[in-house]
């Protein structure tokens, strides 16, 4: 157990201090949002929960824990009149104890209806900007009750522009890479009178660059994202036929924000849950937090989430689709 804490100690350390010296910039803001919309419904709480198919994202290594093999997807209802797209698919592998897990995940984001005016004011064209992010995971057990994992990320982008005259249409792309790492310790595995406690750490972005090309009014360049620490904490109280799962998330990316999450399952079959994201100031400016709810169906092999996510500028809807084989 000692062992394990100063492990987790010295991540957290290490993780610290290359967060100091990251670009603060909002390069890379397409991967920010989140995945699956259990986790969503949650507040955003997911780093120590990390037991389903989108912990490939959450933490990776969560992957260790999922028996056989996983996929689920997500998909964001339309927002107001924009016409706006997000979806996420992935699927999970575990090939057992001494081989680890796998995990393959697509996320795209994209924005339609753009249009493209001359200086003139004249509409040119009608476009789309996406975001693409491919996520290749791998995790394994070290120890029982205590697995480690890396996600490899590879991130392509078009977004709509003018050549330098500012007359004709064109699309300027990026292209680029970057590494998460997680760690999950079950708590209860070492003390088995603490319970279902969990405690998670995920480092989004330990090295993330973004090259852009050159071309209109951009000269190309390479971004760095920002390092995201996010260290969670989860317990689980089962209640006869019921489970109740309390759980708290951080994010360290710009500013401090607290994840806070509840989630009650019955049979394993219901589930349903609310959670809140607190932002802390940035820059003179208070965001009014965050909050969600949702609720879950399982049967047999198959499952459904929803999610209903509140902010002060518009409410947003996720559907996820998961199947367990």
């Amino acid at each position: 157990m000692k062992v394990i804490i100063r492990f987790f100690s010295v991540i957290l350390f290490i993780a610290l201090a290359l967060n100091v010296f990251a670009e603060g910039d909002f390069a890379g803001e397409s991967m920010s949002i989140g995945v699956g919309a259990r986790p969503l419904g949650m507040g955003g709480t997911f780093a120590a929960i990390a037991d389903d198919a989108s912990t490939s994202y959450w933490n990776p290594a969560g992957m260790a824990n999922i028996e056989g093999v996983e996929v689920s997807s997500v998909k964001l209802t339309k927002i107001n009149d924009l016409d706006t797209k997000y979806s996420y698919v992935n699927l999970v592998y575990n090939m057992g104890d001494d081989a680890g897990a796998l995990g393959l995940g697509w996320l795209r984001q994209a924005i339609g209806d753009i249009f493209i005016t001359d200086s003139l004011g004249n509409i040119i064209t009608v476009a789309e900007n996406s975001d693409n992010t491919v996520y290749l995971a791998y995790a394994r057990n070290l120890v029982k009750g205590f697995s480690a994992g890396a996600t490899v990320k590879v991130l392509l982008g078009s977004y709509p522009a003018l050549d330098a005259g500012g007359t004709n249409y064109m699309e300027l792309g990026y292209t680029g890479f970057g590494l998460d790492v997680g760690i999950l310790a079950n708590i209860g595995d070492f003390a088995k009178e603490v319970g279902d406690l969990r405690i998670g750490v995920n480092i989004q972005d330990v090295y993330t660059t973004l090259s852009w090309e050159e071309g209109g009014s951009s000269s190309g360049g390479t971004e760095t994202v920002p390092v995201n620490i996010k260290p969670g904490i989860s317990y689980t109280l089962p209640v006869e036929d019921f489970a109740v799962t309390a759980a708290l998330d951080l994010d360290t990316k710009y500013q401090m924000l607290i994840h806070a999450g509840l989630e009650v399952w019955w049979n394993k079959m219901i589930g349903i849950r609310g959670g809140i994201k607190s932002y802390g100031e940035l820059e003179g400016l208070q965001q009014e937090s965050d909050w969600s709810i949702g609720a879950s169906l399982r049967w047999y092999f198959i499952g459904i989430d929803y999610a209903y996510v509140y902010n002060e500028l518009t409410p947003v809807q996720y559907l996820s689709i998961i199947g367990k084989f």
